[in-house]
């Protein structure tokens, strides 16, 4: 996942490629993981009580804050992870890139699905008064680390088609290909197409609702297709189904394409700020309805409305946290979480449950516990980053994916990360 994983310094310079949307992507990218915070924290006092912990006090605050972050927070993560890993496939050769993406999303993905989720499943089981060692030896469920495994699986997929595509292995070989096929006369068809996308990637549509739209419908049509295969719902190796894979997917090829086409990107990201809570009252409802409605019809309207839900809301989210404090220098304290974004994100998970656990027994109000557990989450996961990650080679390698050090790193590129 290049764009939660980079340094601040390194996805600065990836987020060069795209140009046209001034955002920071390196803050969206922390403002994200924080609110997964936000997020898990949250679930504790769902009013329906469904989560790993329940808290016995509970409030709709709580669902309304969970349906807003979910709106846009995983489709964020999607859309910057597509933008960077373009800029990886313009520097590096497939065998390479094939290598890295293993270790920053591969290595930690197995890292901490052994040794973080096992401890949660361990600790989850000592609190019902079960076996704690048996739960950890037992595989443990993937929790919130899906994210690195489908994007790895996209990431995976995408090398394989761009081998595919562009043939010749060496460099000298493609250069020599490409010669050739440009030496060719286009036909009149081929012109007009090659016009009309040429005009649409310098200048965009004129309203950030097209490129919704567009996402919404092309996301949909995807997911009619996936269901015709007969196959769409069977899980595969770690949970993972050809739907929940299609249901992702468009977020991160629309990042890949939007690297290609910034004047959509910026006019999507212009998305009025304030339409966020709507789209985000529109993807829970056709979340639940797409499911629940008697009429097959009504339930594929329901996913439409989700579907389009969505692009708003990230659209709104990604240019509104991109835009914040545009110009100012950043913090040192952004440039600490920045930097830790990675680790807050394996661990705090862990971390929600520990405290939630511990407050369970405890008759305070629900918005203190939430507060505590949100604040004491950031705290440790940044103290966990800062002490036990970034010193040592090997952790950063375990739960970064990546040896060198921040401060190596800052010297071969040392500029903010804006797109």
């Amino acid at each position: 996942m290049d764009a939660s994983i980079a340094p601040p310094a390194k996805a600065g310079a990836r987020a060069g490629i795209v140009g046209a949307a001034d955002i920071d992507l390196d803050r969206v990218r922390a403002t994200l993981m924080v609110l997964g915070i936000a997020l898990h924290a949250a679930d504790v006092f769902l009013t329906t009580g469904d989560w790993l912990v329940a808290d016995p006090h509970r409030s709709a605050g709580f669902d309304a804050l969970v349906a807003l972050i979910h709106s846009f927070r995983v489709p964020g993560f999607f859309l910057l992870s597509g933008l960077f890993f373009a800029g990886s496939l313009a520097r590096h050769g497939a065998p390479d890139l094939l290598m890295r993406q293993l270790l920053r999303l591969g290595l930690p993905l197995l890292t901490c699905w052994v040794l973080l989720n096992g401890a949660q499943q361990a600790l989850l089981a000592w609190h019902r008064g079960a076996d704690a060692w048996a739960a950890a030896l037992a595989s443990a469920p993937m929790y919130h680390l899906w994210f690195l495994y489908d994007l790895l699986i996209l990431n995976l997929l995408v090398l394989a088609g761009v081998t595919l595509r562009r043939g010749p292995a060496t460099r000298r070989e493609r250069r020599e290909h490409r010669t050739t096929q440009n030496s060719r006369t286009p036909g009149p068809l081929r012109r007009a197409c090659t016009r009309v996308m040429t005009a649409l990637g310098s200048q965009g549509p004129a309203h950030w609702l097209t490129v919704a739209l567009c996402g919404a419908l092309l996301s949909h049509a995807l997911l009619v297709a996936v269901r015709l295969t007969g196959v769409a719902y069977v899980e595969g190796p770690g949970g993972v189904s050809l739907f929940s894979l299609a249901f992702q997917a468009p977020m991160f090829l629309a990042g890949l394409a939007f690297s290609r086409r910034p004047a959509w990107l910026a006019v999507w990201l212009r998305t009025p700020v304030w339409l966020l809570p709507l789209a985000a009252v529109a993807s829970s409802w056709g979340d639940g309805a797409s499911d629940t409605l008697a009429s097959a019809l009504a339930r594929e309207a329901a996913l439409a409305v989700q579907l389009l839900g969505i692009w708003i809301a990230t659209g709104a989210a990604v240019g509104g946290l991109g835009r914040l404090r545009r110009g100012a220098a950043r913090s040192r304290a952004g440039r600490m979480l920045s930097e830790a974004s990675y680790t807050i994100f394996l661990v705090h998970h862990l971390v929600v449950v520990a405290l939630a656990l511990l407050l369970l027994p405890h008759d305070w109000p629900a918005l203190l516990k939430f507060a505590f557990i949100a604040a004491g989450t950031l705290a440790l996961s940044l103290a966990f980053h800062h002490w036990l990650v970034r010193p040592f080679a090997t952790m950063r390698l375990l739960l970064n994916g990546r040896g060198a050090s921040p401060a190596e790193e800052h010297r071969t590129a040392a500029t903010p990360g804006r797109a």
